[in-house]
């Protein structure tokens, strides 16, 4: 099956009032046994006159907001209204196939539904162009613990998983810590 782990980092978790501030996806076939490190994968920040968001989100993305202003080489930059056109083309790039004029995805990520796609949804134009299927990948299901209230987050997902829990905050690091949880979790093993 194959499937793309997206993950972005935001200003905040209101997506009223706080701002996308990167976009990352990697692509994965569980048919294949490709290595982690060679897949393929889509980065870009987003650029605006003004970033919305909540002071613990601005403060922890400094690094971020540096490289934004800096236009540091080797980075994509856009505008979130171009996300969904660059990000069609990279899939049909890599073997997806346009139909309707959309590209159709099975999606991952840690909370992707309830928070992230809200994000793309309401702030790009990824919808325009890629069509992400309504079931999930949610990996936080692959490591619930009997006695668990709620479900893990990705740090402790990582810990179940046995692999270092530091979360990057990211959004390739993240979306490939979802690609080798989901991996894991399946029992998948040709890292």
């Amino acid at each position: 099956m194959q499937y793309c782990s997206i993950d972005i980092e935001t200003c905040g978790i209101d997506p009223n009032n706080c701002d996308i501030l990167e976009f990352g996806a990697v692509l994965d076939d569980l048919s294949c046994q490709r290595p982690v490190g060679s897949l393929p994968t889509f980065h870009c920040y987003f650029i605006l006159p003004i970033y919305r968001g909540e002071p613990f989100a601005l403060s922890m993305h400094s690094k971020i907001f540096r490289r934004i202003a800096d236009r540091e080489e080797g980075y994509t930059y856009m505008s979130p209204t171009r996300l969904g056109n660059a990000f069609k083309k990279f899939l049909i790039k890599a073997g997806y196939e346009e139909g309707q004029g959309r590209v159709t995805i099975n999606a991952a990520g840690k909370n992707f539904g309830a928070f992230d796609l809200q994000f793309l949804k309401q702030q790009t134009d990824l919808e325009k162009h890629v069509k992400i299927r309504h079931r999930i990948i949610e990996p936080a299901m692959l490591f619930v613990k009997r006695g668990d209230m709620v479900l893990p987050n990705l740090e402790e997902c990582k810990e179940r998983a046995k692999q270092p829990s530091n979360v990057q905050h990211n959004a390739i690091a993240d979306a490939i810590d979802v690609i080798n949880l989901v991996r894991e979790g399946l029992g998948y093993k040709f890292n």
